[in-house]
């Protein structure tokens, strides 16, 4: 008896929703997406028919996100999406999966990072997109989160935002995803959960350059796109030299979802990573 198309996973902070496609674990390598703020596991529908032949794959849902459960809102922060990732995994990998390669977009890229310093047998590469945790932090960019976090400014901040980072709605499956964004302030239990993430960016740990060097043995790919105005590679730039100096780096002419808004070209820029470096890794 195979798997179920969905896999619930009770953890700490709610029942997270993994959805799983491809090929069934233990026959293909693993795959494991993890998805933005806000967002859910459909924010990579573009890409996941062009990787079903050769993955196993399972896309998270954060907890209050998509099919997920919340049992506290306001404990949803962004190391917490990292304990919920281990949770899962330690939970697939008792369903048949082994080792994981992670796409980890914004607070997915993130989480992505925490989850292989905490489980790094589990994971054999990072694909980084887009990753929070690499821009300078400073009086400016801190008071800009909490403002951005607050009950005044969060609702009605959150629909603009997408529009911005996400570009023209024409392309790829980018409208699908503001639609699901334009719901959010008319949600109180997910726009609770937005302004905690969007709180838990204040924290010190937020800052990834801070602890040097990061996971020096775990092939990483970095993919940004420089046309977002929300989360600027200008800006990042630095901070992804200091801690995984030893990325490769690729630069797409797209917004904050590049897998959603341009899916060939994405899948171009990181093909080669995870067949040879990522996905067949020891």
């Amino acid at each position: 008896m195979g798997l179920p198309e969905t896999l619930i996973v009770p953890t700490t902070y709610g029942d997270v929703a993994v959805h799983l496609s491809g090929q069934p674990p233990g026959e293909a390598p693993g795959l494991l997406l993890l998805h933005a703020n806000p967002g859910d596991h459909r924010d990579f529908d573009e890409i996941i028919a062009a990787l079903a032949p050769d993955w196993a794959i399972a896309a998270l849902d954060w907890p209050g996100y998509g099919d997920s459960t919340v049992h506290d809102p306001a404990a949803i922060t962004i190391d917490a999406l990292a304990e919920v990732a281990v949770e899962a995994v330690e939970t697939l990998e008792g369903n048949g999966f082994r080792a994981f390669t992670v796409i980890g977009n914004s607070a997915g890229g993130y989480a992505a990072v925490r989850l292989a310093e905490r489980a790094p047998e589990l994971v054999r590469g990072l694909v980084l997109v887009q990753p929070a945790g690499f821009a300078p932090r400073n009086l400016l960019t801190r008071a800009f989160i909490r403002a951005v976090a607050s009950r005044a400014v969060a609702g009605r901040f959150v629909v603009p935002n997408a529009r911005m980072y996400l570009g023209p709605l024409d392309r790829g499956g980018v409208r699908a995803i503001f639609e699901r964004a334009r719901a959010i302030p008319g949600d109180p239990v997910r726009l609770a959960v937005y302004r905690s993430l969007w709180r838990s960016f204040d924290n010190p740990r937020f800052d990834l350059p801070a602890a040097g060097q990061l996971l020096p043995e775990i092939p990483v790919q970095v993919v940004w796109g420089r046309n977002d105005p929300s989360n600027p590679w200008f800006l990042n730039r630095r901070g992804v030299g200091a801690a995984l100096a030893h990325a490769t780096v690729s630069v797409l002419p797209t917004r904050h979802e590049p897998f959603a808004e341009a899916p060939d070209l994405f899948l171009e820029s990181v093909r080669e990573f995870l067949t040879t470096r990522a996905g067949m890794r020891q």
